[in-house]
């Protein structure tokens, strides 16, 4: 697995994709600054709630992942090399885990560290509800990775797809319709970060609770990763 992960590891952080992450992830740290510096009209609570909520696991954490998780297959199946990597004496699954493992390194890991350090500055250095978030984000991250990295083995129109999932379904539908709550990751990143810390977007109705949030999680990570490792397993490699 140590040589795919590496490979893969190369392949998201050697390209363009990469700037645009960075730009993203700066995005809240700049926000965090200029309400130190400007004559704010809101609570630091507030505006910590609002980043996290809109910026964060509303944009910049969907569209991180959604970026990097697509490439992670789309590389050797653009280029119609990905025969010779499932040609190599290596279980299928492995070689999922490490594309999911690249991907959570090179994007879930700047996102969670993103919000840490804005919550930290928001908060001037309340590092329980910094953690909180940065941890909740994480959790997101790895579901949306598992997800966005089936999506590109399964068809070529992922990043369209991905973004029809992320501005319709969570930010329109799930937003507003409870009863489609539970198929949303933005919900469970949500709820995760408040039960980390109950703290932590008190002003948000975030609608889940903590089992449902790591239930959700969870079957949002399993499933979508023996989905690709059945989808990589079966697809007709040329």
């Amino acid at each position: 697995m140590s040589p795919i992960f590496v490979l893969t590891v190369r392949q998201l952080a050697g390209s363009r994709r990469l700037w645009l992450v960075l730009a993203l992830v700066v995005l809240p740290l700049l926000a965090g600054l200029l309400f130190q510096i400007a004559d704010a009209t809101t609570t630091p609570d507030e505006f910590a709630d609002d980043v996290t909520r809109v910026m964060l696991a509303s944009a910049i954490l969907p569209l991180v992942m959604l970026l990097l998780a697509t490439a992670a297959f789309g590389n050797e199946v653009g280029d119609r090399t990905l025969v010779y990597l499932v040609t190599k004496p290596v279980a299928r699954w492995r070689i999922v885990a490490a594309k999911l493992l690249a991907t959570l390194v090179v994007g879930g890991v700047p996102v969670a560290v993103s919000g840490f350090l804005t919550l930290a500055l928001i908060e001037q250095g309340d590092l329980s509800g910094a953690l909180a978030t940065g941890a909740g984000l994480f959790a997101g991250a790895a579901a949306y990775t598992a997800l966005f990295t089936w999506a590109g083995l399964a068809t070529r129109h992922a990043l369209l797809i991905g973004l029809a999932y992320v501005f319709i379904w969570e930010a329109a539908l799930a937003a507003y319709l409870d009863g489609i709550r539970f198929l949303s990751i933005r919900r469970f990143t949500l709820a995760f970060v408040h039960a980390l810390d109950d703290g932590r977007l008190a002003t948000v109705d975030t609608s889940l609770g903590t089992s449902t949030a790591v239930v959700g999680t969870a079957i949002v990570l399993v499933g979508f990763a023996t989905l690709a490792v059945r989808k990589l397993t079966r697809m007709d490699v040329p």
